[in-house]
Protein backbone atom coordinates (compact mmCIF):
# COMPACT_ATOMS: atom_id res chain seq x y z
CA UNK A 1 0.00 0.00 0.00
CA UNK A 2 1.36 3.39 -0.98
CA UNK A 3 1.84 6.09 1.56
CA UNK A 4 -0.08 9.31 0.88
CA UNK A 5 2.23 12.21 0.22
CA UNK A 6 1.69 15.65 1.67
CA UNK A 7 1.39 17.23 -1.78
CA UNK A 8 -1.46 14.87 -2.76
CA UNK A 9 -3.29 15.57 0.49
CA UNK A 10 -2.90 19.33 -0.10
CA UNK A 11 -4.25 19.01 -3.65
CA UNK A 12 -7.27 17.04 -2.46
CA UNK A 13 -7.83 19.63 0.25
CA UNK A 14 -7.61 22.43 -2.34
CA UNK A 15 -10.23 20.80 -4.57
CA UNK A 16 -12.43 20.22 -1.53
CA UNK A 17 -12.14 23.91 -0.62
CA UNK A 18 -13.11 24.88 -4.18
CA UNK A 19 -16.20 22.65 -4.19
CA UNK A 20 -17.39 23.48 -0.68
CA UNK A 21 -16.70 27.18 -1.28
CA UNK A 22 -18.87 27.13 -4.41
CA UNK A 23 -21.82 25.71 -2.48
CA UNK A 24 -21.30 27.98 0.52
CA UNK A 25 -21.06 31.02 -1.76
CA UNK A 26 -24.31 30.11 -3.45
CA UNK A 27 -25.96 29.66 -0.06
CA UNK A 28 -24.54 32.97 1.20
CA UNK A 29 -25.92 34.80 -1.83
CA UNK A 30 -29.38 33.26 -1.62
CA UNK A 31 -31.38 35.33 0.86
CA UNK A 32 -35.00 35.22 1.98
CA UNK A 33 -36.96 38.36 2.85
CA UNK A 34 -40.40 38.63 4.43
CA UNK A 35 -42.35 41.82 3.80
CA UNK A 36 -45.94 42.04 5.10
CA UNK A 37 -46.22 38.26 5.19
CA UNK A 38 -44.97 37.81 1.63
CA UNK A 39 -41.81 35.73 1.36
CA UNK A 40 -39.44 36.65 -1.44
CA UNK A 41 -36.11 35.18 -2.37
CA UNK A 42 -33.27 37.23 -3.78
CA UNK A 43 -29.74 36.38 -4.84
CA UNK A 44 -27.23 38.93 -3.57
CA UNK A 45 -24.28 38.66 -5.91
CA UNK A 46 -21.77 40.58 -3.80
CA UNK A 47 -22.21 38.21 -0.84
CA UNK A 48 -21.66 35.21 -3.09
CA UNK A 49 -18.67 36.74 -4.87
CA UNK A 50 -16.91 37.59 -1.61
CA UNK A 51 -17.34 34.02 -0.39
CA UNK A 52 -16.25 32.60 -3.75
CA UNK A 53 -13.16 34.84 -3.73
CA UNK A 54 -12.03 33.62 -0.31
CA UNK A 55 -12.72 30.00 -1.23
CA UNK A 56 -10.73 30.42 -4.45
CA UNK A 57 -7.86 32.13 -2.61
CA UNK A 58 -7.75 29.43 0.07
CA UNK A 59 -7.87 26.64 -2.49
CA UNK A 60 -5.13 28.24 -4.58
CA UNK A 61 -2.99 28.66 -1.47
CA UNK A 62 -3.10 24.94 -0.77
CA UNK A 63 -2.63 24.09 -4.45
CA UNK A 64 0.39 26.42 -4.63
CA UNK A 65 2.00 24.90 -1.54
CA UNK A 66 1.53 21.45 -3.08
CA UNK A 67 3.18 22.66 -6.29
CA UNK A 68 6.12 24.13 -4.35
CA UNK A 69 6.59 20.79 -2.58
CA UNK A 70 6.43 19.04 -5.96
CA UNK A 71 9.11 21.33 -7.41
CA UNK A 72 11.35 20.90 -4.37
CA UNK A 73 11.10 17.10 -4.58
CA UNK A 74 12.24 17.14 -8.23
CA UNK A 75 15.70 18.46 -7.33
Amino acid sequence: MQKLSVKNILRVLAVLIFVVGAFVGYDAGNQMFTVDGVVTYRFVVIDAVVTWFFAFAGGMLFWGIAKIIDLLEQK
